[in-house]
């Protein structure tokens, strides 16, 4: 079975990041080496203030035991940190290893800001993390926010998708997510120069964790060897297929990340394809 890290905060209640990448990477036969960067009670959308255990002083314990134990890794995927210290430690790691493949979730923000607890020197660090990286998967906020351009809900593609690919070592990809165009919602790239766009139809409705979920199906299906552009519009379908779902459950607590069992069925089919 392939290796795969996956370094991101883990919720207890949420249902969003390592819980939802978790679910989705085994699915596709991977074995995963779970990576919390941070531990939360709750998520930090609409359940007031989690409690939060640090792990700056845990996880370079964890790196030295690895390197002792001489664990390697084929993949990696990174998403939430948290703290610049924890960004450059993470960063020193990767570096140090015989990755195959590393996606970054460059989490920052949304909407146009920061969010609450990150300042320009953990843009800064997040700019050096992703010069590791093979992908990078930024939402439309946290492209404006690495590249240094202005925020627009409805950014020039054309502009901002190159100024991206300037903070990444040559041969990587920036895929921008989160990107509307008319009523569908998806992902941009570029392909030989040209902008590339693959969406679905916008369902209603607001939902946590469609990042994480989406990060690690690409994450996923590049390591077993499909192309961008046949792994991101994959991963629009069946998010858009769990978005779907989650809708029909007419669930009472909106707070929980998306339903997974639409989008685990399919990840299976095509497994045993």
């Amino acid at each position: 079975m392939t290796k795969m890290l996956v370094a991101e905060d883990l919720s207890a209640v949420g249902g969003i990041s390592l819980s939802a990448a978790l679910p989705v990477l085994t699915a596709m036969r991977y074995q995963v080496a779970a990576l919390p960067t941070s531990l939360l009670s709750t998520h930090t959308s609409g359940y007031g203030r989690p409690a939060i255990q640090d792990l700056s002083t845990w996880l370079p314990a964890v790196f030295d035991h690895w390197m002792a134990a001489k664990l390697d890794f084929d993949q990696a995927l990174i998403g939430y940190v948290g703290s610049v210290e924890l960004v450059d430690l993470l960063h020193k790691y990767l570096m140090a290893q015989p990755v195959a493949l590393t996606v970054v979730d460059p989490v920052l923000g949304d909407l146009g800001e920061l969010y609450s607890g990150f300042d320009g020197d953990y843009v800064m660090a997040m700019r050096r993390l992703i010069q590791t990286a093979d992908v990078i998967l930024p939402n439309v906020t946290e492209a404006s926010l690495l590249t240094g351009l202005p925020y627009a809900a409805d950014p020039d593609l054309a502009v901002l998708l190159p100024a991206l690919q300037k903070l990444v070592k040559p041969g990587a990809h920036a895929i921008i997510t989160d990107v509307t165009r008319d009523d569908l919602i998806g992902c941009a790239w570029l392909a030989d120069g040209q902008v590339q766009y693959s969406g679905q139809p916008r369902l209603p409705g607001h939902y946590n964790g469609t990042g994480d979920t989406l990060a690690a199906v690409i994450a996923g299906l590049l390591g077993q060897g499909y192309s961008l552009a046949q792994a991101v519009p994959l991963a629009n379908q069946w998010l858009n297929a769990a978005v779907a779902e989650t809708l029909a459950e007419n669930r009472d607590d909106e707070r929980q990340g998306v339903a997974l069992g639409n989008l685990l069925r399919a990840i299976l089919a095509l497994q045993a394809s």
